[in-house]
């Protein structure tokens, strides 16, 4: 009876990856309520006496699985495998009856003992990619998954690519709000500094040794990328003050930082 409340519950999981043929909505059963199952089934097999299925599948069927859908539809699914899985054919018959069920595939043969071996021997046997009919579902039921899930990608993408171009388009309050930390610490940074208005000329080549003329060369160009960084913000401020036209330039580096 463990194993197959283990199989339903697999079963339950996997036709998740098979909406809305599966089911319509993605259900979220866990492992609390494998859990829930477990204790059920596990009370009712103490001692010899007699298990009432039915009872069994109602409270599987209105407390525990049933409890998480929705759907009328869904709900049939999930009581036509609890009436497949949870009945004395299934479980609890005698050797002298065939031991092939069509609660599982035909792969399965069910064994009729509590050797956890035998059972852990049908796990291992058991097929790398799941089947489409170990869940009562059509052999192509695959390619109408992957035109589904592709559609849904398809709608992402255009759906971020609307908030891309949306998020580009001129806000000076947006602006403001978003850039005015950026501008107001290379503010703080440049103060009682005078690289950004220094006037500089570019290393000559006669400068004495190799090492002197790479320290010049460096202090060039690192004075010349403050003062490019120094123009593009002023530019941007500009902007946002409302002194100046947006440009390309300006509208690059606003969506870049």
């Amino acid at each position: 009876s463990l194993f197959c409340l283990a199989w339903f519950h697999a079963v339950c999981q996997e036709r998740r990856n098979y909406i809305p043929q599966g089911w319509t909505k993605f259900y979220e059963f866990s492992l609390s309520d494998l859990r829930a199952g477990y204790e059920i089934i596990d009370g009712l097999f103490e001692g010899t006496k007699e298990v009432h299925w039915e009872f069994v599948r109602g409270l599987l069927e209105n407390a525990i699985y049933g409890g998480r859908i929705d759907n009328v539809f869904d709900l049939r699914v999930l009581k036509s495998y609890l009436e497949q899985f949870f009945n004395s054919k299934v479980i609890g018959r005698s050797p002298s009856e065939s031991r092939k069920t069509i609660a599982f595939p035909s792969c399965i043969s069910m064994p009729n003992s509590c050797n956890i071996l035998d059972y852990r021997s049908i796990i291992e046997n058991l097929p790398e990619d799941d089947k489409p009919s170990f869940f009562g579902l059509p052999s192509n039921i695959e390619r109408s998954s992957q035109r589904i899930i592709s559609s849904q990608v398809i709608s992402q993408l255009r759906i971020l690519n609307r908030s891309v171009t949306a998020g580009s388009k001129f806000d000076r309050e947006v602006w403001s709000n978003e850039l005015s930390p950026v501008l107001n610490l290379w503010k703080k940074l440049n103060q009682g500094s005078n690289l950004i208005h220094q006037k500089v000329s570019s290393p000559s080549e006669r400068q004495g040794s190799p090492s002197l003329s790479f320290i010049l060369l460096e202090q060039f160009n690192a004075i010349r990328l403050v003062q490019s960084v120094h123009q593009s913000l002023a530019a941007l401020s500009k902007v946002i003050r409302g002194t100046s036209l947006l440009t390309s330039e300006v509208q690059k580096l606003a969506s870049a930082l």
